[in-house]
């Protein structure tokens, strides 16, 4: 018996349709993507892919604070100080994320799913540093 890769099985146990693995897959391969390396890291829905980025990047860099200062909020202290397209592109290049608008839209909004892995974009130097000072 044929072992699935862990990217379909996955995609599965999420609920994706076949069409919608189907529209993943051939985004993947045309961006030459390893799909044995590459992950499925999330899902959202959104109103145009620019704050789905935008919420999606936030919402999994959120820090907690214990802080006794209710004032303390560190979205809003990160929005000031990060430039989100810039942290996306830096993303895409060292670390292969990519994020695909799926068909079929709900209401005035769409599904955003992101993956990350070695593709073409990537290309073989995103290995090669970990930090992205590390060339200069």
């Amino acid at each position: 018996m044929k072992k699935e890769p862990s990217l379909l099985k996955t995609l599965k146990i999420q609920g994706f349709s076949n069409i919608d693995i189907d529209q993943i897959f051939n985004y993947l391969e045309t961006l030459d993507y390893n799909l044995k390396k590459t992950r499925f890291i999330g899902q959202i829905i959104s109103k145009n892919e620019r704050l789905a980025k935008y919420f999606f990047l936030r919402e999994k860099l959120e820090i907690e604070s214990n802080s006794l200062d209710k004032t303390f909020h560190i979205n809003e202290i990160l929005d000031q100080c990060i430039d989100w397209s810039e942290f996306w592109r830096l993303l895409v290049v060292k670390k292969g994320f990519c994020c695909i608008r799926l068909s079929g839209e709900l209401s005035s909004k769409a599904r955003f799913i992101f993956f990350s892995g070695p593709n073409i974009l990537s290309g073989p130097s995103a290995e090669l540093y970990d930090s992205i000072y590390e060339n200069y």
